[in-house]
């Protein structure tokens, strides 16, 4: 099955159980025919509504067991990730009969991982969900690690929980038929492991970019399983952000989200953390946290992503009003005006709180060439 990595990871999560994980190429049945899916009494299957030709197939590929299968349908991207799509989603599975002996498998993109696990986490209290990511940037990042998650009018994330998967499957065919720009906001989550990296990781990662952002799926699986890996050995050991060691995931995101939210759906994910990778590399520069020579090398690795402008933005008053209304409402502000992460050099970020206003100005028109 040209399998390339499994592993188990210990949780006090989703019942107290060890999460097994799978990554590869063209495997068949990577649970085993005695899996949790076999011991099942009803398979609930979430995807996003029209998902392409192949996925189907590769779905009963990977998950023989059981023969008839029971899919839901979810909303496309971000649209799925709201309290009222979660209702129908768990009247679904209260409708078709299925209890805390069920199992529902999440089959997408981060929206879908995000979504079907929120829903997993609250549905009779919690059933086990497995986690099938097949976008890049959801093999990568945001189907790894348990963060369910819907959101909350324009922002992200703030009605979720901590409730791990089962299973982890990675597979290599889903992103096969990716078009360019799905792979480059997928490789925004890619440069922020690069920057979080130690120097040898992080070398790999700087050298696939270019065959990631072409599609060459040896480098797309490459970075696939590194980035698993680190997300996993992090997750392993700060499993809810209690100890400041899962937090520097979320480099880039404070912004990024901002940015995200801006856009009013203009914006991918991926793609906005890039930009907010770049505004926390000024930022910290502004703060003369990291050396000149590391900012710009930083910065241009985010450059290689050729990312669009932030034509939508200004720098008029009211432009920057919302972006720093935004980072102020970010969950991970605990009691501060403000919280990000920045990065110091390469391998090393740490959180800085209550950044003044002033800065935070320099560093948004300097990021905005203005």
């Amino acid at each position: 099955m040209g399998q390339i990595n499994e592993f188990s990871i210990p949780f006090r999560a989703a019942f107290p159980s060890v999460m097994k994980g799978v990554c590869g190429q063209g495997m068949e049945n990577p649970l085993g025919d005695n899996s949790l899916l076999a011991m099942a009494g009803k398979v609930c299957f979430i995807t996003e509504k029209n998902p392409p030709a192949s996925f189907e197939s590769i779905i009963d590929r990977l998950f023989p067991i059981p023969k008839e299968k029971l899919y839901y349908r979810l909303p496309v991207s971000e649209k799925a990730k709201s309290l009222a799509e979660t209702e129908k989603l768990c009247s679904f599975l209260y409708e078709h009969g299925f209890s805390r002996n069920s199992i529902i498998a999440a089959c997408g993109g981060g929206a879908v991982t995000d979504a079907a696990g929120f829903a997993a986490s609250v549905y009779m209290r919690g059933i086990r969900w497995i986690s099938v990511p097949t976008t890049f940037l959801g093999q990568i990042d945001a189907g790894i690690g348990g963060k369910t998650a819907v959101n909350l009018a324009s922002s992200k994330n703030i009605i979720g929980s901590f409730w791990q998967p089962s299973a982890l499957v990675l597979e290599a065919d889903f992103l096969a038929s990716l078009p360019k720009e799905t792979l480059r906001s997928g490789a925004g989550e890619l440069v922020k492991y690069a920057l979080l990296m130690q120097p040898a990781e992080s070398r790999t990662i700087q050298d696939a970019l270019p065959g990631v952002l072409s599609g060459d799926l040896a480098k797309l699986m490459l970075c696939v399983s590194v980035c698993a890996n680190m997300k996993m050995r992090l997750i392993s050991k700060d499993e809810r952000d209690q100890y400041a060691l899962r937090e520097k995931l979320n480099l880039g995101h404070t912004a990024g989200h901002a940015f995200e939210a801006m856009s009013n759906g203009r914006l991918p994910h991926g793609e906005a953390v890039a930009h907010g990778l770049k505004y926390a590399i000024i930022l910290s520069k502004e703060l003369e946290k990291i050396n000149e020579m590391s900012a710009d090398a930083m910065l241009g690795l985010v450059a290689m992503l050729d990312l669009a402008n932030l034509d939508f933005l200004g720098n008029d008053e009211a432009s920057f009003s919302s972006f720093l209304k935004l980072v102020s409402h970010d969950k991970k502000n605990i009691k501060a005006e403000n919280r990000f992460i920045l990065p110091k050099d390469f391998g090393i970020a740490e959180p800085m709180e209550n950044i003044p206003e002033s800065i935070l100005r320099i560093a948004y028109d300097r990021m905005l060439g203005f």
